[in-house]
């Protein structure tokens, strides 16, 4: 700080103010109206590396060039550009390469602090802690993000945030896609039990639904290889899933070994020997999956809410008439309901590379993003007179426009760039949303599928980092038992316990105890 004396003279005053402006203008450093601090009169710049996660639009992004880039720079103050990687494995794939590499941008997208993608990153110092920056850069940002998010190991740890949540747009938004114009025609009421959706599997297999001649290209419920994206249904109708873990006995295990998912893969069988699931469930990749519906092959589907627009709005199925699509909460089975475990609500995690060394800048971006209504329109329009127009002082958001419905570039703005949450379903958008009521009542029947997860915080256990066969997906001890049975090559009762021996010498003894400790040290059991 200056200590201001007694001048005696004019020109010892202009001296000093000369001298002042002259180490300011040395300095280079300019605040503007949203808190960035530029170099000269360029604003600072961000470079952000994420994944393109299947939009269209990002796929073929040219960071020079971008309209939506250039809008929210100019919002916000900051010259922000992206980098996208691919999406799923691709994605983690490529992200391991950057971070063995040490080529890291200024904020990266990363499924947790703790991944595999980057093991140890935290321990070596390669995230910056957030704790200090976003107490004096971003009260916005904590205000506006949950709790139980900043509890998450994928967040934190040892009480230091080292990763700034992306949200989901609710706490739940998978659920039952159904044809309703099926269950019309059928004169069926909307099923609710297990019984009641067999009794429309059956229907769907004795009437040529889709109405190509052929009665048996229908299938009551169309599912994905893997066992992927939602396709996981009828376990937890039957007790447990396999993605959950319980405390049972004194210990915390997973579901997919217990006793009850026997009945499970009974049921899971039954829809195979009687026709009620697409025989090649085990090959469907998603591409195959998503063009089979929409050639009217499916009865009922398992994805989210907010895919409706781009996936399986009625105008998006080939050769067919009057498609009317519902969405519906899961089956209520013997034991239980439930598509969607309670989670953290988080999406994925922005961290800040400790090479970074204005990372000040990140935290200020972020937290004008949580709280500006020019950020919360953008992500919710885009650019007036390219994707929205007012007309008598209100929003015009025609999703039929080339730049909203050709490559769906509101994905962009709502979801890829948008640091915030998955946009789709926010309020600004339902109010011009011309389907709002039924995702409305797809966001309830969403809510009511949620079941109770007591492993909501655990960490990825160290356990299962190097064993991903005791996972459930590709690849894994389960999915191998799970074909075999399905398919009638083993029996359910000896190849169920031949797959729990085999998953607990493969290391699953070691996870349950792992997982046990976690489970009573967070209960305080210990």
């Amino acid at each position: 700080m200056i200590k201001r004396g007694k001048l005696k003279h004019v020109g010892t005053i202009a001296a000093v103010i000369l001298v002042l402006s002259s180490l300011l203008s040395a300095c280079g450093s300019k605040n503007n109206e949203n808190g960035a601090e530029a170099e000269g009169d360029k604003p600072p710049r961000i470079d952000f590396l994420l994944s393109h996660i299947m939009s269209p639009y990002a796929m073929q992004y040219k960071d020079d060039s971008d309209i939506y880039r250039e809008e929210l720079s100019k919002l916000s103050g900051y010259d922000l550009h992206y980098e996208f990687l691919g999406h799923g494995n691709d994605y983690t794939q490529q992200l391991t390469v950057r971070f063995a590499s040490s080529d890291l941008p200024d904020v990266i997208r990363t499924d947790s602090i703790i991944s595999t993608m980057h093991p140890g990153a935290v321990e070596k110092d390669i995230f910056t802690d957030l704790t200090p920056l976003l107490e004096q850069y971003g009260q916005n940002i904590l205000k506006n993000v949950p709790q139980s998010a900043w509890e998450s190991s994928k967040v934190s740890k040892d009480g230091k945030i080292y990763g700034i949540p992306y949200l989901s747009a609710v706490p739940a938004y998978r659920v039952v896609y159904i044809r309703q114009d099926w269950l019309d025609k059928l004169n069926l009421p909307q099923p609710k039990t297990l019984d009641e959706y067999l009794e429309f599997f059956e229907a769907v297999k004795n009437n040529d639904m889709n109405g190509n001649g052929d009665p048996s290209d229908e299938y009551g419920f169309y599912v994905r290889e893997n066992l992927d994206y939602g396709s996981d249904l009828f376990f937890k109708e039957f007790g447990v899933h396999p993605d959950e873990w319980i405390y049972r006995d004194g210990q915390f295990v997973p579901g997919l070994i217990q006793p009850e998912m026997k009945e499970s893969l009974a049921f899971w069988k039954m829809l195979y020997d009687k026709g009620y699931i697409n025989p090649n469930l085990f090959t469907n990749k998603g591409s195959d999956w998503r063009a089979g519906i929409k050639q009217g092959k499916a009865a009922m589907w398992t994805h989210d809410v907010p895919e409706y627009n781009t996936e399986w709005h009625s105008d998006l199925f080939v050769n067919e008439k009057d498609v009317k699509i519902a969405m519906l909460p899961g089956p209520v089975g013997p034991k239980g309901q439930g598509l969607t475990p309670q989670h953290e609500q988080i999406g994925y995690v922005y961290v800040i590379p400790s090479s970074n060394k204005n990372p000040e800048n990140v935290i200020k971006y972020l937290d004008w993003a949580w709280s500006s209504e020019e950020a919360e329109k953008f992500f919710a329009y885009g650019i007036e007179g390219h994707n929205y127009s007012i007309e008598e002082g209100k929003v015009k958001f025609d999703p039929t426009r080339y730049a909203n419905a050709e490559i769906d570039e509101s994905e962009m703005f709502r979801t890829v760039i948008n640091p915030r949450r998955d946009g789709r379903l926010e309020p600004l958008v339902l109010d011009v949303d011309p389907n709002a009521e039924l995702l409305k009542q797809g966001l309830e029947a969403a809510n009511q599928s949620i079941y109770q997860n007591e492993a909501m915080h655990m960490p990825v256990l160290e356990a299962m980092k190097a064993r991903p066969e005791l996972g459930r997906g590709a690849g894994t001890l389960f999915l191998d038992m799970f074909a075999k049975v399905v398919t009638g090559k083993e029996e359910i009762d000896s190849s169920f316990d031949k797959f729990v021996a085999e998953w607990k010498k493969h290391g699953g003894d070691e996870a349950i105890q792992e997982a046990t400790e976690w489970y009573k040290k967070s209960k305080g059991m210990q």
